[in-house]
């Protein structure tokens, strides 16, 4: 059965292996994260181009989903069929566990192991810009599991003031496809 502690075991060592992406945030190095995502972009954008691996993205979410993945949480990749993004951009969870009621306000809880942090302007200037798992909490902040973190993997604490809220899966093996 899948369960937080283990998705944050699982992200851990991934975000611990500092695998980097190349120039088209795309590669080796990183395509087990990016490949979980690729059939629902081209589905989501009516195109073929995301089968290329040389063809990159932004990959924080391809990492999160992997590693909830490896964990043996099981749900789509567009889990709202209804919402214009797939788990590929920050918002899609974000509208994914609101409506499933598992999102929460940063304020209303405190960050547990596993819980998934949605970031604002983590990396730019845009609200739901990042996303990462909840390692621990630390120094008033979180220790954060990050793909896509300056194009590589890598555990980082993160201020509590760019936290928008957690997303903490039920301890549940499947989640329906849609809401």
């Amino acid at each position: 059965m899948p369960s937080r502690r283990l998705l944050a075991e699982i992200a851990s060592r991934e975000a611990g292996q500092c695998f980097a992406g190349n120039s088209q945030k795309a590669g080796p190095a990183i395509e087990k994260y990016l490949s979980t995502l690729r059939n629902a972009l081209n589905a989501n954008a009516e195109t073929s181009k995301y089968s290329d691996p040389d063809v990159g993205f932004d990959w924080c979410g391809a990492f999160v989903y992997y590693c909830c993945l490896e964990a043996g949480f099981r749900f789509s990749p567009k889990p709202d069929p209804r919402y214009r993004y797939t788990l590929g951009a920050v918002p899609a969870w974000r509208n994914w566990a609101t409506r499933g009621g598992f999102f929460h306000p940063s304020n209303s809880l405190k960050p547990e192991p596993g819980d998934i942090a949605l970031y604002n302007r983590a990396c730019s200037d845009q609200p739901l810009d990042h996303i990462g798992i909840v390692l621990q909490a630390a120094g008033g902040g979180i220790l954060s599991a990050e793909g896509n973190f300056a194009n590589r993997t890598g555990i980082v604490l993160r201020n509590p003031s760019l936290i928008d809220g957690y997303v903490r899966l039920p301890e549940l093996l499947n989640f329906p496809t849609s809401l």
